[in-house]
């Protein structure tokens, strides 16, 4: 019997969006219709105050049916998320890996107290398999949070900013190399700043953010 099938009976898979049950291979036509109001026809987030993150991209509004779905990756299913999120968007990871000279990819990192929690690593896990569907290292321990810090979004702008400062820790050898980060949303983008920052310090050539959403706040 194909392995695919006893996956799809033992765990079927899931509308991202709404949470419907759908048959192999089946899409939520509804939801992709509605989700097209929410994507972004320029996906460079302008996040030019920035000295350390050379550009960030993005594919929908954090609205709406994207936030619900996100909120249901983060709280019951990441996979089905993941999985649907690649069928969703034409943006061709592999070629712009190719393009850029990605070495390595990572996803803005956890604090380890959080992995206690309910909540889903869902940077961690898209960046796992945006990497290995692209044949790029994903490298979960180049950049630690040794910090634990206050959630981001009950912070005000200046709040966030120093909130992360000095929070991550660099593991590993960068020197020279193009890396990129992936999260799920960016808001003012300080997460991905700070991690960028922690690699251009150890010498990295190029910090690239790539984020499913973008919220305006």
């Amino acid at each position: 019997m194909d392995n695919k099938f006893l996956t799809d009976l033992i765990f079927p898979p899931r509308c991202m969006f709404c949470g419907a049950v759908l048959a192999s291979g089946e899409k939520c036509s509804p939801c992709r219709v509605k989700a097209e109001h929410f994507a972004l026809s320029n996906r460079q987030i302008n996040l030019s105050n920035f000295k350390n993150l050379d550009s960030c991209i993005s594919f929908y509004l954090y609205e709406d049916i994207v936030r619900d779905g996100i909120l249901y990756a983060k709280f019951r299913s990441c996979s089905g998320f993941i999985r649907e999120f690649l069928s969703y968007t034409d943006f061709d990871f592999k070629k712009f890996f190719e393009e850029n000279g990605t070495d390595e990819i990572i996803s803005v990192p956890y604090h380890r107290s959080k992995l206690y929690n309910t909540e889903y690593d869902l940077p961690q896990q898209m960046a796992q398999t945006i990497a290995k569907n692209c044949g790029v290292r994903y490298n979960k321990d180049l950049v630690i949070k040794t910090r634990k810090t206050d959630n981001q979004h009950n912070l005000s702008l200046k709040e966030r900013r120093s909130n992360l400062k000095d929070a991550f820790r660099l593991n590993g050898d960068v020197k020279g190399k193009n890396i990129v980060i992936i999260d799920d949303i960016v808001t003012t983008g300080y997460s991905m700043e700070e991690v960028a920052r922690t690699l251009k310090k150890g010498g990295a050539y190029r910090v690239t953010g790539i984020a499913f959403a973008y919220n305006k706040g």
